[in-house]
């Protein structure tokens, strides 16, 4: 193929990569994309255009098709026309960042079972490295779309009859759905549960229909004495009219309606808070100075140590913050508890504190010595057990104990703030597996997900911003420390 026919496959741009192999160059992405790296390979491929792209984010060359890529003006990434429909990702579509790469697309499992970073426009995954940095956003996005459907209800007992599908549309362009077809069910991505849209509020069907562009959709349409499912790939000429509300709140507000109507439960009623950073739902069965026995699912019992604990909150309920002066004075310890300091607070339900050390939690009481005398507290009546941390306590080194288990190290943040770390080395229905140096084997969803971060920029979070990192002792000035 000579020169100029692989250029006029890139819609006639001339992309700065004529040099293989040489320096660093920028690639245009769909949806305001970019990548930063080295093409390699022959210029003149056979068949189907693709670009093979080297990068330290990936540990295999990273393809693109030749038609997803565009030259960035002025150095900075630009939106690709689409001249054909979208092909639908497999995963929960996000944004990913790193130095020189912003890329729409999904997580997802290579054919060797390695977790990989697929492309919008893309067919298939790549592999990212382990020694990689980089951060995916499920949240906040502003490449956002619809199916090109409008819709209204039929009625309370039936569903939602479409009534418009605007030509330029995905919807009208898959040509599937017909207009007067009754909608009965909506379901998110190619795992995602199927919502009965019968009695649901007009609102929330609106937001059930947005979605990042390249997430398809899963529609129960009523066919004769059967239902159909129907996908449809989301874009922007599908998004409706939001009435001048920006798309990426919109988009927030869809992202919390489907998590409450997915009837997701939480591992249980208490959250457990770590040193290293992270927290999890969970049941807390027992504990003592040693550790603390939890349940994060039905038959997945486990124990953590009781140092590795950073706080154990046993109520859902929010508490009032802590007034500086009371916090000054529950963290100084006095010279005659120096050589036996007290190790925990307990902040009961109605607000009070005390200081002292935790001696156990059975299902009904929290044991706590206070001064010498163990009390018996009504489990019921304590909010937060929160052990005080050394003034020489460091975290320990999240990503170095990840890259220790293998797989690749990541820490996945959910919408309620929540951290689960995993060194994950697969995917099962849309579901990180691998291991938690704290739980062992673990199974983490993406469902729910804000945020997931890979690799080094795990360690780019300060230690500061975690739940309960300001509780640490501080040993009380003596009279001659002023000299």
């Amino acid at each position: 193929m000579a020169g100029d026919a692989w250029w006029a496959l890139l819609g006639g741009l001339t992309v700065a990569c004529q040099v293989i192999g040489a320096e660093p160059v920028v690639l245009g992405l769909p949806r305001g994309g970019r990548v930063t790296g080295v093409v390699i390979g022959d210029t003149e491929p056979a068949g189907a255009a693709t670009i093979r792209l080297q990068t330290p984010l990936f540990a295999e060359p990273l393809e693109l098709p030749a038609a997803a890529v565009a030259e960035p003006p002025d150095g900075e990434g630009s939106a690709s026309d689409e001249p054909e429909p979208l092909v639908g990702l497999p995963g929960r579509v996000g944004l990913l960042t790193a130095d020189g790469t912003r890329m729409y697309g999904c997580l997802q499992a290579c054919s060797d079972g390695r977790i990989g970073w697929q492309p919008l426009g893309a067919t298939r995954p790549t592999p990212l490295a382990s020694e990689g940095s980089a951060r995916i956003d499920f949240r906040g996005l502003d490449a956002v779309g619809g199916p090109g459907l409008v819709l209204v209800r039929e009625g309370l007992a039936t569903g939602w009859k479409v009534v418009d599908m605007p030509a330029a549309g995905p919807a009208a362009r898959a040509g599937r759905i017909r207009v007067g077809d009754l909608v009965e069910t909506c379901a998110e991505g190619a795992l995602g549960s199927p919502v009965a849209l019968r009695g649901v509020k007009a609102d929330v069907v609106k937001l059930l229909l947005v979605g990042p562009v390249g997430s398809m959709v899963r529609f129960g349409v009523r066919r004769d004495d059967r239902t159909e499912e129907i996908e449809v790939v989301r874009d922007e000429s599908g998004l409706e009219d939001l009435a001048g509300a920006a798309a990426r709140d919109v988009f927030d507000r869809a992202c919390v309606v489907r998590q409450s109507l997915s009837g997701a439960a939480p591992g249980g009623s208490a959250t457990v808070h770590l040193r290293s950073g992270e927290s999890f739902a969970c049941a807390v069965l027992a504990a003592d100075d040693r550790d603390v026995r939890i349940r994060l699912a039905k038959d997945h019992e486990t124990a953590i140590r009781s140092i590795d604990v950073r706080a154990i909150e046993l109520s859902s309920a929010g508490v009032r913050p802590i007034l500086r002066q009371k916090l000054a004075r529950l963290l100084t310890v006095p010279r005659s508890q120096q050589a036996a300091p007290p190790t925990h607070v307990v902040r009961m339900s109605g607000g009070d504190y005390l200081r002292g050390r935790l001696v156990g939690i059975d299902p009904q009481t929290v044991r706590f010595d206070v001064a010498g005398e163990v009390k018996e507290l009504p489990r019921r009546d304590v909010a937060r057990i929160i052990r005080l941390a050394g003034a020489d306590e460091r975290p320990p080194a999240l990503l170095a104990e990840l890259a220790a288990r293998g797989g690749l190290p990541l820490v996945i943040v959910g919408g309620d703030g929540r951290r689960r770390a995993v060194a994950a080395t697969g995917m099962a229905d849309g579901r990180l597996v691998g291991e938690n140096p704290s739980l062992g084997p673990t199974v983490v969803p993406l469902d729910a997900a804000a945020t997931v971060l890979v690799g080094g920029a795990i360690d780019e979070v300060p230690d500061d911003a975690f739940p309960y990192a300001q509780w640490v002792l501080v040993p009380a000035r003596s009279a001659g420390d002023d000299r």
